[in-house]
């Protein structure tokens, strides 16, 4: 008996084992069905939610058919009546068990992949497909489901401010731009310095319709898309910074004067950097002298990486940083990031020069946004004005000479007579480029001088010019890198 008694418990256990290996190894899921289900069945989509999830799709685990094989998902969307022929389909692999859409993508998908009218209620079907990899063994399909859903008609993603208040006045092919919000759907901003005078914003530069006129009080924009309309405009009374907020899915206006900058003064560290990682010397940016909230650092760069510290000796102060790692340089959007644990300061997230090189950095403090861009210099400068030996002669300018050991540099020595000039790009052509003052007529001693596009900012629209006092014999040494110009009577 005490024999016979051990072979059973033998046998017991041997069987138990075998069993335990079975359930870890080859799992019987051969009961579980394939479901699919969704958080809302009915959708009406609203472009203020554009950034929100609008639908979460979830499924069971399917079954592997006793094959010991994994399960990957694959979900089709499409519109009913199209038999899966137009779906988006996502294969999500394995152990994925649900899938959401925001009202902003989905919406996307219904005007221009399925062609949904907008205002309309339509219908969606979806279906997931449970792909075993074993090969020899079918798919598992859900019973398809319905969802019904209305989209919305998108606002414009671009919007502009025009207007003899502004810089470009009302030449509708040169009106700035304003940056869309990252974070609320069609939220605008503009920040700079508007003149005694009237605006209103257009979406698409050349064309003065639609256009987003005032409302019914200033606090308020209205859609005009017809001549026949009322064109009401926005009025400036006093020049100064102004700080715009226009919402044109609520239908809103903040218009703010701004008072002064934050900082007074913002640096670049980083390897990409002439002076690299020393915090307690970084590279200083420089502070427009005509708009406070406007630094700009324009140097030869290295391939790497920098961030702009508002305090130096420190590396817990506050960064100016970019939303992702290394974003590329279109990008330009920007963030104010204190010490903490947000996740632009936990990663360290910081902008990347890719190839060494010269680059011209501008950074708007009030919007905020960062401008990253590759400088080439140009080979050939003038002056014109009548300062000059040639006078306004846009034909034959006075040419000034550039320096053989620096592509940045170049000079002028020899006689200039009481009077005007400014540095163009090019001859034969008033409407080129220029270098310019920030105010017209500055002292001497001033030494900032800025690239100024045909057509834009002031100094363009103003005709800024550096002035010559008394009339004798000069030196003039213009750095078209760095922007400075020196001018020394000899």
């Amino acid at each position: 008996m005490l024999i016979a008694e051990k072979i059973g418990i033998l046998i017991v256990l041997v069987m138990f084992a075998s069993c335990k290996k079975n359930q870890v190894f080859s799992p019987d899921n051969s009961n579980n069905v394939l479901t699919l289900s969704t958080s809302d069945s009915t959708l009406v989509l609203n472009q203020a939610n554009a950034y929100n999830t609008a639908i979460t799709f979830n499924w069971t685990a399917g079954s592997n058919h006793q094959t010991s094989s994994s399960i990957s998902y694959i979900l089709e969307i499409d519109k009913k009546g199209n038999n899966f022929q137009t779906a988006i389909k996502k294969e999500l692999g394995p152990q994925v068990y649900n899938l959401s859409y925001t009202e902003g993508i989905l919406n996307d998908s219904l005007l221009n992949r399925w062609k949904f009218s907008p205002g309309t209620a339509g219908q969606l079907e979806a279906k997931v497909i449970g792909v075993i990899g074993d090969t020899s063994v079918a798919p598992d399909t859900s019973k398809i489901i319905s969802i019904t859903v209305t989209p919305y008609q998108p606002v414009s993603n671009t919007l502009y401010i025009i207007g003899d208040a502004t810089p470009t006045g009302w030449d509708n092919s040169k009106s700035l731009a304003l940056t869309l919000d990252q974070t609320t759907p069609g939220l605008f901003h503009f920040q700079g310095t508007l003149n005694s005078g009237q605006f209103k914003f257009i979406t698409a530069l050349g064309s003065f319709l639609p256009s987003y006129n005032e409302g019914a009080d200033n606090f308020h924009v209205i859609l005009r898309t017809l001549d026949g309309q009322p064109d009401n405009k926005f009025t400036i009374n006093t020049t100064a910074v102004y700080l715009i907020s226009v919402n044109i899915i609520a239908d809103t206006i903040n218009l703010q004067q701004l008072a002064q900058s934050p900082y007074s003064a913002l640096w670049v560290v980083g390897d990409a950097t002439p002076n690299g990682w020393n915090i307690n010397n970084p590279n200083p940016m420089f502070p427009d002298p005509s708009n406070s909230f406007v630094f700009k650092f324009n140097a030869v760069l290295n391939a790497g990486e920098f961030k702009i510290p508002t305090a130096t000796g420190n590396w817990g102060c506050a960064f100016y940083r970019p939303y992702s790692n290394h974003p590329p340089l279109s990008d330009t959007s920007v963030q104010l990031v204190p010490n903490g644990s947000s996740p632009a300061n936990t990663n360290d997230y910081k902008w990347s020069i890719p190839a060494a090189g010269t680059y011209k950095i501008k950074l708007d403090l009030s919007v905020p946004s960062i401008s990253i861009q590759a400088f080439t210099p140009y080979t050939k400068l003038w002056m014109v004005g009548d300062a000059t030996p040639n006078g306004w002669n846009i034909n034959n300018p006075t040419p000034l000479t550039a320096d053989p050991a620096n592509p940045y540099i170049f000079t002028y020595t020899g006689p200039l007579s009481a009077g005007e000039f400014k540095i163009p790009t090019a001859t034969g052509n008033w409407g080129t480029d220029y270098f310019r003052p920030y105010v017209n007529h500055p002292g001497m001693t001033d030494t900032t001088a800025q690239f100024v596009p045909h057509g834009f900012a002031p100094a363009d629209v103003n005709d800024y010019k550096w002035s010559i006092p008394t009339a004798g014999n000069y030196k003039i040494t213009f750095d078209q890198l760095r922007e400075t110009i020196f001018i020394q009577k000899q």
